[in-house]
């Protein structure tokens, strides 16, 4: 029986231990969730700096996303730059020896020239996601069309031809960019009139078209040699873009893990602290019930006793 002598006090330890019940309600949901609070009210003031660390993680994010689609692009243009290289070199390999002799019908220069044509095409005519990489703007347009290298084409004389016709492009002039910070965008991206690539493309028509002329085969190894110097600018130029791509990336990476370590300072909780405070609170709660119980058991017969 709870006499009017005892009612404050045993008013209290109902007080505390209800406190201290739901306390460890709060524990347990700590120990199971690892996390602080369930919502933002649970982490008082700082919940306005978590709200702004998410945000700057998940911007970071979205950059990242960006900066590895066009890193990957960049990659598939820089192997199809080095695999030009590579033609350009064969191609220098087999005029050098159809110039120095007299064997140049022995060397199948209409077939070899035909196809690496074919390659030449295929390389600059590579695509990611649907986007053709080397046609600046036009990214649903094929870049290189072998049917519109037209020695008639503006700006080229066909009584030279070591003269530039990139009457084969059907791309612009357009560079693609990408915001990859808050105050940055990087513009990249090579197209397929590139004076190297219409270098070696020329050399390698005048090949295919030769039909043993050595004055027209010596006008395609001048061409492939143009090719040869100017294709290693052409690659460091992509390789520049894929630089700064990386310098972007790696401070979102170092942004990222501060955000992130952060976010878990205020998130997460010590388990280890919650289940002993856990069990301190189990303790207190044991004691504050066993005190109560024998408030209620108090009258003035059993306090004389």
């Amino acid at each position: 029986m709870i006499r009017t002598s005892t009612f404050a006090l045993h008013e209290h330890q109902l007080f505390n231990a209800n406190r201290t019940q739901t306390r460890m309600q709060d524990t347990t949901i700590q120990i199971s969730s690892g996390k602080q609070s369930q919502d933002y009210a649970g982490l008082a003031d700082q919940s306005r700096r978590l709200v702004s660390l998410e945000s700057s993680h998940m911007r970071s994010e979205n950059f990242l996303k960006q900066i590895d689609m066009i890193g990957s692009r960049l990659t598939t243009m820089e192997t199809s730059i080095s695999q030009l290289q590579d033609i350009a070199s064969s191609l220098k390999t087999l005029l050098v020896n159809a110039t120095s002799g007299d064997n140049a019908s022995d060397l199948a220069l209409a077939d070899n020239g035909q196809a690496m044509l074919d390659q030449f095409a295929g390389l600059l005519n590579v695509q990611e996601d649907g986007r053709y990489l080397f046609a600046g703007g036009k990214t649903d347009t094929k870049p290189v069309d072998l049917g519109s290298f037209d020695p008639t084409a503006a700006g080229y004389d066909p009584t030279d031809p070591t003269t530039a016709n990139s009457g084969y492009y059907a791309g612009d002039d357009l560079q693609q960019s990408v915001r990859v910070d808050e105050d940055q965008t990087v513009t990249y991206g090579i197209t397929a009139n590139e004076s190297g690539f219409e270098a070696l493309g020329r050399a390698l028509y005048l090949t295919k078209t030769a039909n043993g002329d050595k004055t027209q085969l010596e006008q395609a190894l001048q061409a492939v040699n143009d090719a040869i110097d100017q294709l290693p600018d052409v690659r460091s130029r992509v390789g520049a873009d894929q630089n700064a791509l990386d310098s972007a990336k790696t401070r979102h990476n170092d942004l990222m893990s501060y955000t992130e370590q952060s976010i878990g300072d205020i998130e997460n909780v010590d388990v280890a602290s919650a289940m002993t405070q856990f069990s301190a609170d189990q303790v207190m709660l044991e004691a504050s019930y066993s005190v109560t119980a024998k408030l209620s058991q108090i009258s003035l017969v059993n306090f004389l006793k």
